[in-house]
Order: C-alpha cells, then structure tokens, then sequence
C-alpha cells in the first residue's frame, strides 16, 4: 500500500459523463469548488451511489425532502477506494487533515492523559489534557473522567498521595495528621515518613510501568486500562482482513506511519515487521484523537495489538497470527 492517492474528475465535460467514471466501490469522497476548495468530504460505501445523491440524480421519495443538488455549486470531484474499514477512515482522516485544523474538529473529542514523573521526589498521579511530548505520560483515556478513575484506582494499588501539597517529611507534620488518607493508609504517607523516600518512589515506578507496559497487567485492570493505553513512545499494530491479505498499520506514539503501511499474506508478515521503520516523521501528526472512537468501537472488523520492546518481529508476527485466529494472545514479556 501506499500514500493516500485521490483522483480528480473535472465536472467540465458534464456531470453524466463524471458519475460514470466514478466506480461503485467503497472509499471517500470530496466535491470541490472554483479553485479547488472543498465543498463536502464524506465516507460512502458506494462512491457512484453517494455522489449521484449529492447531484440531484438520485429520484426523492415521493412527499420527502427533495434530494441535495450540489451541481450548481461545484466543479469536480476527488475520490479514492478503499479497501478496508480501517483505510477508509485513514483515508478521511488524511484528507480531513488538509482541509480542517484539528482543534476545529467537532465530531472529534480530545483525549486525556495521566502524568507520572517516578524521577520526582514525591511523585503524583495528575490529568492533562494534551501529550505536549511528555515522555511522563500515559494513555489515552477517552475523556479527564475516564483518566480520572484510573487515576484513583492506581493510586490505591500503590498507595501513592493524592494530594499536591508541598511538604518536606516529618513524623509530626500537622498537614499529614490531617489527611483522611493518611489516617485510613490508603496513601504510603511519605509526608509522615512512614516510608522512605526511595521506597515511595519504587512504589510509583511500579505504577508507571504499569501503565506503560500492557502485557504487565493482570487481568483486573482489562476494564480500567485497555490494550492500547500505554506510553507515548509505545508501539503497537493496526491489522485489517481483507481477503486472504492482510493490512497492517503500524503505530508509534499515537500517529500512524503512513510509510509504513502494508498489504500483504499472513506468512510475510514477520518478515514485514522486520523492515519497519520505527521512526516518527517531522511531520507526523497525532491521531490520537480518531483513533480512539475506533478502538472503543464495539464492532469492528480490525486488530489493535500493542508490541512489546524487544519482543522481536518473529514473536509480534506470532501474537499478531494468535489474535486473528482467536488465540490466546501470550504476553510479549513471557
């Protein structure tokens, strides 16, 4: 697979002879304006189909609203198949990216993170709202609440402090005395001295790799934190079925690397992850964002799989092989 590659299709030569070089085949579509601005995107499982009803070709139904005509108005169209549910939504996502800032996006909710810095002297557990390259955080989480109750949930497990005061320890602080969670021992109470400096931070290392690493957790936290919550530099593969291919779109940081996008069978797979550039663009954009409504979707035809480092191509290929098939997936860190 390659780039995302859109055919243009003047409307000069009349609006029949366009629609019947439009194929009736799944992809995403764009009619422009004078001087090639755009006029409407849209996704459509039958491209002939979707640009007839936006050109008035398509008969109403009779006493409904008549059909959309954008005839008047535009001068061409853009289009490219897909072939996948997945590549159609990167393929919208990439044209999306040329038209429209992401920060004006309305149909697209930012995602949320958890920032966990182990080298701090009392480390916390608190929310933000962008990565902004942090290599101290954690996600993403749909939303702050979500981000939120898994925040509350680690910090219990650990027993790290809640709290954002500034102290320095001492066996009797009267801000510590005061604190409910230091009474009830839900938090190590480093304030208090009741552990050590070095001990409280192991204890928020754990924490950290807990969030960062999905094959380090038990069973319990599948609800709390899915597959793909994981470090900013986590990496992690997109896998489609299509046929007796298969298309696989690696993942580093949160953005899909367009270059690095395959097609292939199930038995080159290995050799593909071995070729793989790990590597971001400059360019590289964060697709976090539309991402996560197909992660959480609950039918969907694709794969997310998170891969582990050092792991090895032979062994991701494997896990890869195991998911599709219904296999128990076995932890890259066994």
């Amino acid at each position: 697979m390659s780039q995302p590659r859109f055919i243009h299709l003047d409307s000069a030569g009349g609006w029949d002879a366009l629609l019947a070089q439009v194929p009736s085949a799944a992809g995403v579509g764009q009619f422009l304006v004078e001087g090639g601005k755009s006029l409407l995107i849209g996704r459509a499982s039958n491209l002939k189909r979707w640009a007839a009803s936006h050109l008035g070709a398509t008969p109403s139904a009779k006493g409904a609203r008549p059909r959309t005509d954008l005839r008047p108005l535009a001068r061409g169209l853009r289009l490219a198949r897909s072939t996948s549910a997945f590549h159609q939504l990167w393929l919208f996502e990439r044209l999306m990216a040329t038209q429209l800032a992401l920060s004006k996006r309305r149909d697209l909710k930012p995602p949320a993170y958890l920032h966990l810095d182990p080298g701090e002297r009392f480390p916390r557990l608190s929310v933000r709202s962008s990565p902004a390259n942090d290599s101290q955080l954690f996600g993403p989480f749909r939303d702050n609440q979500g981000a939120l109750r898994v925040a509350a949930a680690v910090a219990k497990r650990f027993r790290l402090r809640p709290c954002d005061l500034g102290f320095e320890p001492h066996p009797e602080l009267p801000l510590g005395l005061r604190c409910i969670h230091a009474q009830v021992a839900s938090c190590a109470a480093p304030c208090l001295m009741r552990v050590s400096e070095a001990e409280y931070r192991a204890r928020a290392e754990q924490a950290a790799e807990l969030l960062a690493n999905p094959d380090c957790r038990e069973e319990e936290w599948g609800s709390l934190l899915p597959p793909w919550v994981g470090a900013p530099e986590a990496r992690g593969l997109v896998v489609e079925p299509v046929g007796s291919r298969l298309e696989v779109y690696p993942i580093l940081g949160g953005a899909v690397l367009d270059s690095e996008i395959r097609g292939l069978v199930a038995s080159e797979l290995g050799e593909c992850l071995g070729r793989t550039v790990w590597a971001l663009p400059k360019d590289a954009g964060d697709d976090r964002p539309w991402l996560q409504p197909w992660l959480r979707a609950r039918k969907r035809s694709g794969l997310f799989l998170p891969l582990a480092e050092g792991a090895g191509p032979a062994a991701d290929a494997d896990r890869v092989l195991s998911a599709l098939s219904g296999a128990p997936v076995v932890p890259a860190t066994e």
